[in-house]
């Protein structure tokens, strides 16, 4: 029988335990939610990342977010939750949620939220590998939001799929929870509905991202003042949009909205005077990495947005989540480097200093530091080969590869890489940023034109590493190796997964061809 932490196991709860025990492993409850334990210090963590916040009407603030031994979204995920009680000073975790300790069963995709009703609630994803269809959002609650240390009601699972960003109350008064069943199925971007604060609910409607289109959907919900229902969703092209007219029952199609973004999380909520305010990458109408987290404001719901306030211009920040607090100040939750510095972050600043792109408040603090980890299996990172005998990264002039038959993408983390495999994107070094790539099936040989001239790349095991290594073939056609440690580009406990980079001057209409298995990639126009 599963084993829950004996100061929220209420006897009541073993029926179901048993119940579910011919069920999947991911659909039990997990089997230790409560104080952290020495594996699961800060010391012996290689990720961490993709922090949710809340604060309490006291002031209390919680954070929370998942972590893991080895430097992946892997089985060895869970959820760690802390909290400061003194303005953000000093930070201490308070507790941990791990399903099955080494796997297979990871937790993930954390959320926080303050309801209406005073109760803190702390809501996790719960399945095997990466499959969401079948997995499940779980859902934990506490009276208690104003103690460091307060007791919690046993973990109940309260939807399939994911939860990602903040639940919403409407005007009605019900409840609703952003969930999905991610690229897996259709009309996967669903408003699931509580009609009776929380003890039931159960899926209104769902909007459709269109296949080519959909990945995480990980959307946000705002009720306009005509009572429609504005959605925002993750998209592979950056931020999509839907409205409903019939309070969620119903949703048109998910088609491109103005906002420029890359695939990747954003936050967007009412504040207390009726503004909205949204966080995202870099300016509204340019799309950049996973860099320049700024803060804007709309009075008109949405249809114009105004200043920018920037939180923190480095590579590699991303997942904005946050609350403004009793006091009008908003906190903003991120994180940065989630398998190199590790860093859990968060920003305060005021309405008016999003609105006019500088602190006029006195209020603003950025870069504030919630948690640091290092450790884990990666420390330290044994068998990455750091090609010295390589040559210089060269970007420009830059070229490109034509997009004519295979889609592109930013090169980042939880990118799926291949056409015909499942494979997520695990590592996109710091050098890299910026760069795309084209999503090519990793069976089969391929031919790709260069549509540019300039230089364009490509990742390929060595053949020490791989048989399937297309080096050779990238070395006869004239690239070179470059300069740059090895990426563990998916399964990086798996050396074979290993890449270096490759790099070659082409010119127009050149083709490159290779068989089994490179990613190919190029910069960014803009960045030339």
């Amino acid at each position: 029988m599963n084993r829950i932490h004996a100061a929220i196991l209420p006897l009541l709860y073993l029926p179901l335990l048993a119940a579910q025990a011919q069920a999947p492993a991911f659909v039990a409850p997990p089997q230790y939610a409560g104080p952290p334990q020495p594996q699961h210090a800060v010391t012996n963590r290689a990720f961490q990342g993709i922090s949710s916040l809340a604060v309490s009407p006291g002031g209390r603030l919680w954070v929370n977010w998942y972590a893991g031994l080895t430097p992946g979204e892997d089985k060895n995920n869970y959820v760690v939750l802390a909290t400061s009680g003194d303005n953000g000073k000093t930070w201490k975790e308070v507790l941990v949620v791990d399903p099955d300790g080494e796997g297979p069963v990871r937790t993930f995709d954390p959320e926080l939220w303050m309801g209406p009703d005073g109760k803190l609630r702390l809501f996790w994803a719960q399945s095997v590998g990466h499959e969401c269809t079948l997995g499940g959002v779980w859902m934990m609650e506490t009276a208690e939001p104003e103690a460091e240390q307060p007791k919690w009601r046993p973990p109940v699972r309260v939807a399939d799929g994911v939860m990602m960003c903040k639940p919403l109350v409407l005007s009605t008064g019900e409840w609703v929870l952003p969930t999905s069943t991610w690229r897996a199925t259709d009309f996967s971007a669903k408003m699931t509905v509580s009609e009776d604060q929380g003890r039931t609910w159960a899926t209104r409607g769902a909007a459709n991202v269109p296949k080519g289109a959909r990945e995480f959907d990980e959307h946000l919900f705002i009720e306009r003042g005509d009572g429609s229902l504005w959605m925002l969703v993750r998209t592979k092209y950056g931020i999509g949009e839907s409205v409903s007219v019939d309070r969620g029952r119903t949703w048109p199609e998910v088609t491109p909205s103005a906002l420029a973004h890359p695939s990747a999380r954003f936050f967007i909520t009412r504040l207390v005077s009726g503004s909205l305010l949204l966080v995202k990458h870099g300016p509204l109408t340019e799309k950049t990495g996973r860099s320049h987290l700024t803060a804007f404001i709309s009075k008109d719901e949405g249809r114009t947005w105004g200043g920018g306030l920037l939180l923190d211009e480095r590579n590699g920040v991303s997942y904005p989540d946050g609350q403004q607090t009793a006091d009008g100040t908003v906190i903003i939750t991120y994180d940065y480097s989630r398998t190199g510095a590790r860093h859990i972050l968060f920003a305060a600043f005021r309405e008016e200093d999003a609105l006019a792109g500088k602190d006029v408040s006195g209020a603003v603090r950025l870069r504030q530091l919630v948690s640091e980890a290092s450790g884990g299996l990666e420390k330290p990172k044994a068998g990455v080969n750091a090609n010295a005998d390589g040559t210089p990264l060269v970007r420009a002039p830059a070229g490109a590869f034509a997009a004519e038959t295979y889609e592109s993408a930013a090169f980042e983390r939880e990118a799926k890489l291949f056409a015909d495999r499942g494979y997520i994107c695990a590592e996109a070094p710091e050098a890299l940023q910026g760069f795309r790539f084209l999503r090519v099936p990793l069976d089969g040989r391929k031919a790709l034109r260069c549509a540019r001239a300039g230089m364009v790349y490509l990742l390929t095991p060595v053949p020490e590493r791989n048989a399937d290594s297309v080096a050779a073939e990238l070395v006869a056609q004239g690239f070179q190796k470059v300069r740059l440690p090895e990426t563990r580009l998916f399964d990086v406990a798996n050396p074979r997964n290993f890449c270096t980079l490759y790099q070659k001057a082409c010119v127009e209409g050149e083709t490159v061809g290779f068989g089994k298995w490179a990613v190919p990639l190029f910069i960014q126009a803009a960045e030339r």
